[in-house]
Parts: structure tokens; sequence; C-alpha cells
């Protein structure tokens, strides 16, 4: 279980419960300041990207309907 500060003698122990985020840290070029915002960045990399939606934009009211 990972507890406190986590720093790089860490690794292995994130390795396993994170398969690739060992690799995936050390080709950043801008290293994130907290383990949360690795795995944040790491989590959102894998997510498959979601495919742009227009919105459909708001019929003019009145200046009475205000």
């Amino acid at each position: 279980m990972m507890r406190g500060v986590i720093t790089e003698r860490d690794f292995e122990e994130c390795e396993c419960a994170f398969p690739g985020i060992v690799r995936y840290y050390r080709e950043l070029k801008v290293k994130p300041e907290t383990f949360l915002e690795l795995l944040w960045s790491f989590i959102q990399q894998e997510r498959p990207r979601c495919e742009p939606v227009q919105v459909a934009s708001r019929p003019a009211r009145s200046a009475s309907a205000r």
C-alpha cells in the first residue's frame, strides 16, 4: 500500500499498481510535482479521446422575456 510521499524509490511498487507509469514518467519532458498529478495525467492519456460534439445554439430570447 502506498502511503506518504512517493519518490523514485517507490517506482517498483507504483509499476505493480499502474503498469507503464514509470516509462510514462521517464518520457515526460516536464515532470509533475506530485504523484497525484502524475497519476491523473497517466490515466488521462490512456483514455480514448471522444469526438467533439456540436452544441446547438440557444434560441434568442426577447428582451421582454427577461
